[in-house]
């Protein structure tokens, strides 16, 4: 017994050392990811249900648990794997390097591309590990606002880049990919856009407790068919009972989550106002988020308590039907000559600055507001005796929310001492409000 406990005891110990070792934390990319009236960044819990709601969800699997497809880390046959899809950060100082498709090339968006020298890629914790899968690879340069996506991705022996197709997306524009492309995944939908990621998250915690973008999953079995703004289908089947790529689905808005930690109430809020997206084919009901070592699984395998009859297919016809309607664009349609945002708290009718969050923080904390309408703002940092010490933002925006990321430096780059220090949001149209926040020595 005593050699059988400290064998468990060093088994314990060289997978509690494997998983700090790959550690891996996301940045916080706070940046706006496509335009507010971007399809996947509208709710849907204001559309009529789908007619043929209850057949769908009936061969996905009514009495199905939902999957959360992401955490921290699994074991792969006694390997450590990271679960859920990782993604890179790079400016305009990366290095662009070529690409080859090997599967859809005629459909890809040809290279070079600003690939890392080390790039996260999904299911492996070195991009030299050829264990084949998915194998996302997802990269976003800040400095353009581009989101580069591909999969089954590898380095050849020569030092070439190799995926199974190439997706770029402009997250400034609602320009689709073009009709019939697939991308990184079988919809020819961004991945990226419809991860659920820990920062923001978080950044709902401390605002309006919602994800304010739809949510990707995947299902076994599809149609021959794909709805605006998926742009591909992977089937040969015409059973309507299928769903199509790019079907959503919402959580019914009846169903209880009042027993759910607060960050997974934040989850199951967005999915009953902007919902799920047929995104590819794969296990039924598995939603997707990205690898974090900040994730709790146990709390994330909560989840797993709603199941397919909670949700309903939505109808979109009322946009499609639209005046205005352009399928080759993203962009939802107007209704009556303005934008249906009832049920959207992101555009409220008045001016709002948030809590930042964390609070105490210690090296970085991120600031969020909203503007109701196009404005010049500027969001200023001041010491407790009304100092000015950093100007974060003095610019002419549009409206809609935004997050800006304060590393406790002044405006000379100097980190500053620990304390108490204001931030103000102030706007030419005369809006003015202040808040108090905490850095830690």
């Amino acid at each position: 017994m005593k050699k059988s406990g400290i064998l468990i005891t060093v088994i314990f110990y060289e997978l509690l050392v494997l998983h700090i070792t790959h550690a891996q934390q996301m940045p916080d990319f706070n940046g706006q990811v496509f335009p507010l009236n971007h399809a996947l960044n509208m709710p849907v819990d204001n559309l009529p249900v789908h007619p043929n709601s209850a057949n769908i969800i009936k061969s996905i699997g009514a009495n199905v648990a939902i999957h959360p497809d992401f955490g921290t880390v699994y074991d792969d046959d006694g390997t450590i794997r990271p679960m859920g899809i990782p993604f890179n950060v790079v400016g305009s100082n990366q290095p662009l390097v070529p690409v080859i498709w090997d599967l859809y090339g005629d459909e890809s968006d040809p290279g070079p591309w600003p690939v890392p020298e080390n790039p996260l890629i999904e299911t492996v914790f070195d991009w030299k590990d050829p264990t084949p899968g998915d194998r996302h690879m997802l990269i976003i340069d800040t400095s353009s606002n581009i989101l580069y996506e591909t999969g089954n991705v590898y380095k050849d022996a020569d030092g070439i880049w190799h995926g199974g197709c190439g997706a770029v997306f402009d997250l400034n524009s609602n320009n689709l990919r073009p009709e019939t492309w697939t991308s990184a995944d079988a919809a020819g939908l961004p991945i990226f856009p419809l991860l659920i990621r820990y920062d923001e998250v978080e950044r709902a915690l401390a605002t309006d407790g919602v994800i304010h973008h739809a949510i990707r999953f995947t299902v076994q079995h599809t149609r021959r068919e794909y709805i605006w703004p998926a742009r591909h289908y992977a089937s040969s089947s015409t059973n309507q009972d299928y769903p199509a790529m790019g079907l959503r689905f919402r959580l019914k808005a009846d169903v209880d989550i009042s027993a759910f930690s607060q960050r997974m109430q934040v989850i199951l809020r967005t999915m009953k106002k902007y919902g799920l997206i047929v995104a590819d084919n794969g296990s039924n009901w598995y939603f997707q988020g990205t690898h974090d070592d900040r994730w709790d699984d146990d709390e994330i395998n909560t989840l797993k308590n709603i199941y397919g009859r909670h949700f309903e297919a939505v109808d979109i016809s009322p946009w499609l039907n639209s005046m205005g309607f352009d399928p080759n664009s993203a962009a939802v349609p107007l209704y009556n000559g303005i934008h249906d945002f009832s049920t959207d708290e992101r555009l409220f009718n008045e001016y709002n600055l948030y809590q930042n969050y964390p609070n105490p923080f210690i090296d970085k904390t991120v600031i969020c507001y909203q503007l109701p309408l196009y404005d010049h703002v500027m969001l200023r940092i001041f010491d407790m005796y009304g100092k000015e010490i950093s100007v974060l933002v003095n610019e002419k925006q549009q409206a809609g929310h935004y997050c800006v990321e304060w590393d406790g430096r002044n405006n000379q780059g100097q980190k500053v001492h620990g304390g108490f220090y204001i931030y103000q949001l102030q706007t030419i149209t005369g809006y003015n409000i202040m808040k108090r926040m905490i850095l830690i020595f």
